[in-house]
């Protein structure tokens, strides 16, 4: 048996909330002990204390006898401060149990899932996972990574394709040669699933640092920054 911490605070736009969840695999199965969400940019930005409430709920907290021994953090794509606070936050917490640190993208924990999806349509090239980005913007994952699009330069690629997340709507995609699913974003248990898969070496290595797809939007000031003061 397996504890893991599971935190996921990538979100953005509308569909932006933080979840943090504890998740016990014992074998191919994984369980939901404690799980909270709450909705709001700001909930991402919080999920410590979304963490502390379920290690509260699940009796993993620090000094007992069950701690986590993998905690998983949802890396990207998604909100530039929802993933620098749940990545700091599971950065934290597994410095503190001295628990591996893994983290996994949107798109690797619903792999499994979408790629099942795939098989069963037949004569498909393969899913897209399109969620929301900046305004004007989604962020489109395969399984051959991540990219940030521009609504108005969208093209849609050759070949027919799953298509599925909380932005999908706002792809404009023909009909004949999309097929639209109403999977929006990883649970609990996919996310843990993915994090054994990459502890276990089945996936291929990933720092548990920000998937940063897009620019920062903050910019230098056009005269510069001011003098270090003396």
């Amino acid at each position: 048996m397996t504890r893991i911490l599971v935190l996921d605070g990538s979100a953005a736009g509308d569909a932006a909330h933080g979840m943090a969840a504890c998740v016990v695999q014992t074998g191919d199965t994984y369980s939901v002990v404690a799980q909270t969400q709450s909705a709001g940019k700001q909930a991402a930005e919080g999920i410590g204390l979304l963490a502390a409430q379920v290690l509260a709920q699940a009796g993993w907290q620090a000094g007992a006898e069950s701690q986590p021994q993998l905690v998983g953090v949802v890396v990207g794509p998604g909100s530039f401060t929802g993933l620098r606070a749940s990545c700091a936050t599971a950065a934290g917490y597994a410095l503190g149990v001295g628990a591996p640190l893994i983290g996994v993208t949107r798109g690797e924990a619903l792999r499994p899932q979408l790629e099942a999806l795939v098989t069963e349509a037949g004569a498909c090239d393969g899913w897209m996972l399109v969620t929301a980005a900046r305004r004007g913007r989604v962020f489109v994952e395969t399984a051959q990574g991540v990219q940030a699009v521009a609504l108005a330069d969208w093209q849609p690629p050759a070949g027919r394709w799953l298509v599925a997340g909380d932005a999908a709507e706002t792809l404009p995609m023909p009909d004949d040669t999309f097929l639209r699913s109403d999977i929006t974003t990883p649970t609990a248990e996919q996310i843990a699933h993915a994090v054994c898969a990459r502890h276990a070496g089945v996936l291929s290595p990933r720092d548990a640092l920000p998937l940063y797809v897009d620019p920062p939007e903050a910019k230098l000031p056009a005269a510069g920054l001011r003098s270090a003061p003396v």
